[in-house]
């Protein structure tokens, strides 16, 4: 059983922030997302453009030239990188906790397929161009997108010899097209919004605690024996810390309020947030070292809880001494 005991926060940067701080924030990597959703669509129409040479066989095309195709799906796997892993990930704390943005996450991030609803369903269709459609099967880069990309789905990809597969080339147009043009109308969503210290609490009460969600994610997705086939292109990890540390955008912005009132809550929110992403490391570095248990993943997400159930009191706290009212 793994135990990581912290020895010690990293102490955070004191820069003046305010909620305007935080849409530019979210608006500057949402638009980095969209040029990477751009790309992505030239490359997924080259990417089709080879299969059609190629009689519109995926296998053929692979065969005739598989550097050429191995390089444009590493193109893709970039772009795709770009636009969750290194992009959205980022921003999920902000975006999924408030709520005139709330959509977004379930059409793009976290929405599940129709099977597993009726809460939470991805409203995605896809229409292939071929007269079939990807009609409700789960978010656009949890369930599409990357399986897609990395393999992981046996419905979008063809085989192409030697266990290897290659992606259909119509759904990833399909996909492109529909990942950017919500990516497009979300940064037109960003732009628009008038950024409040309540929207803030109100995305950090809610958000904070999915921290111990994705270590399930984790484990299914590098550790079982039958892998969910999802999450492949980085570790969870980094999401756990992507999410983290929008949430520490927005907790900077309400911080000096906070700290006006009450300085030494101010100082163990931030302690707080600190130690987590310390706890988040100490697990990279784990991760790096060889293959974890199940066991040791599931205590990893207790510790995490732990942590989170200590800070979001906190954050309420923070939000009562500045007079906004959360409900958890």
């Amino acid at each position: 059983m793994l135990t990581l005991a912290i020895c010690g926060a990293v102490q955070a940067q004191d820069a003046p922030a305010t909620a305007a701080s935080v849409k530019k924030y979210l608006v500057e990597r949402l638009e980095r997302m969209h040029n990477a959703s751009e790309e992505f669509v030239k490359n997924s129409d080259a990417y089709a453009a080879v299969v059609a040479a190629n009689g519109n066989s995926v296998e053929a095309a692979y065969k005739a030239d598989p550097k050429k195709m191995d390089a444009l799906v590493g193109k893709m796997q970039e772009n795709y990188k770009a636009m969750d892993s290194f992009g959205y990930e980022t921003v999920e704390g902000i975006v999924a906790g408030v709520e005139s943005m709330a959509d977004y996450d379930v059409y793009l991030d976290a929405g599940v397929p129709a099977s597993e609803g009726p809460d939470g369903v991805a409203p995605v269709v896809l229409d292939l161009g071929n007269g079939k459609k990807i009609d409700k099967q789960g978010s656009l880069f949890t369930y599409i997108i990357e399986p897609a990309l990395w393999g992981g789905d046996k419905r979008w990809v063809v085989p192409v010899g030697d266990n290897k597969t290659m992606p259909k080339p119509e759904v990833l147009v399909a996909a492109a097209k529909d990942v950017n043009k919500k990516i497009g109308e979300l940064v037109a969503d960003a732009k628009a919004w008038n950024a409040s210290v309540n929207d803030c609490f109100g995305a950090m009460v809610v958000m904070t605690p999915t921290l111990s969600d994705y270590f399930e994610d984790w484990k299914e997705s590098r550790y079982s024996s039958s892998k969910s086939g999802r999450f492949q292109a980085v570790s969870r990890i980094s999401d756990m810390r992507g999410i983290m540390s929008s949430c520490e955008v927005m907790y900077d912005a309400v911080k000096s309020g906070v700290a006006a009132k009450d300085k030494a809550l101010a100082k163990s929110v931030v302690s707080g947030f600190d130690e987590i992403q310390h706890f988040l490391d100490l697990i990279e570095k784990r991760e790096k070292q060889g293959e974890i248990s199940a066991a040791e993943i599931d205590e990893l997400a207790t510790q995490a809880k732990e942590k989170t159930d200590k800070l979001v009191p906190q954050i309420e706290q923070s939000a009562a001494v500045s007079g906004v009212k959360v409900q958890s």
